[in-house]
């Protein structure tokens, strides 16, 4: 068995982890990210703007906005940096967003009788993202098991 010199195994083990870490992403896939980002950016400002009532806001709503934010933000983060962990929390985060923005809609239209079409126009793009950051699991094109 061929034994390495420990500063050269580490070296190795280091970018082994580096390289397993990387996620590619087609073109297309990025370009939808982007697209998505912008819109679930702008559909949480316009359900934030138009879902409330004389200054008063559901839970479910203001949880909704915050989970439209952070998952614009992580979103970004993953897209730029094409991280394996920071692709999975960007899907984590709009996996919990799609149904908790759904609810937001529901509770500011049945609670307050204010419809905010900006939660639906959200939760459609938190699905988007979801569908896209599963997509960092599969193994690259031309790679058989």
């Amino acid at each position: 068995m061929l034994e390495l010199e420990p500063g050269l195994a580490a070296s190795l083990r280091k970018i082994e982890r580096r390289v397993l870490a990387d996620v590619p992403l087609r073109t297309g896939s990025r370009r939808a990210i982007w697209v998505t980002i912008v819109v679930l950016a702008v559909a949480s400002v316009t359900a934030w703007a138009t879902s409330d009532a004389d200054g008063v806001r559901t839970v479910l709503g203001e949880v909704a906005v915050g989970l439209g934010v952070a998952g614009a933000v992580m979103s970004t983060v993953a897209v730029t940096l094409r991280r394996f962990g920071w692709c999975v929390l960007a899907g984590a985060i709009s996996g919990i967003a799609v149904p908790l923005t759904v609810l937001g809609y529901w509770s500011t239209q049945t609670g307050l009788r204010v419809t905010s079409i900006g939660f639906l126009v959200a939760a459609l793009c938190h699905a988007v993202l979801v569908g896209n950051w599963v997509q960092c699991g599969r193994p690259p094109e031309g790679v058989h098991r």
